[in-house]
C-alpha cells in the first residue's frame, strides 16, 4: 500500500474517532443543562437551534450564528455542546474529503491494475 493511502486511512480513523468523541461530549454536555425555566426537555441549545416565525408572509428564521454563542452564554453546558457541534461539523467535512481522497486512490490503483 502506498504511503498516501496509509496516511489517508490513518486520517480516516483519526477523524472517525474524533467525531465519535465529539458526539459523546455533546450528549454529556446537554445532559448537564438544567433546562430553560427548569424544563429539562427544553434545553438552551434546542431553543437556540429551533426556527422562529417572523415577517409577512410568515416564514421560519434561525438565530444568526454569532447570536447563538451570545445566547448560550447563560448555560455553560449548552455552550460547550454548541462548540462540540461546530467542531463535529468541521470534522465531518474533513472526513468527507478524506473519503473522497481514498476513493480517488482506489480508482487510480484499479486503473493501474487493469492496464
Amino acid at each position: 500500500m502506498s504511503e498516501k493511502a496509509l496516511k489517508a486511512c490513518a486520517e480516516h480513523a483519526r477523524l472517525s474517532a474524533e467525531i465519535k468523541a465529539l458526539t459523546k461530549a455533546i450528549g454529556e454536555s446537554i445532559g448537564k443543562c438544567q433546562g430553560v425555566d427548569g424544563d429539562l426537555n427544553h434545553t438552551h441549545l434546542k431553543e437556540a437551534y429551533e426556527p422562529y416565525i417572523q415577517g409577512f408572509p410568515l416564514e421560519a428564521a434561525y438565530m444568526e450564528p454569532e447570536d447563538v454563542s451570545e445566547y448560550l452564554a447563560v448555560c455553560p453546558h449548552c455552550l460547550a455542546a454548541h462548540e462540540a457541534v461546530q467542531a463535529r461539523k468541521a470534522a465531518r467535512k474533513s472526513l468527507g474529503a478524506v473519503k473522497r481522497h481514498i476513493t480517488m486512490l482506489g480508482r487510480a490503483e484499479n486503473a493501474r491494475l487493469i492496464k
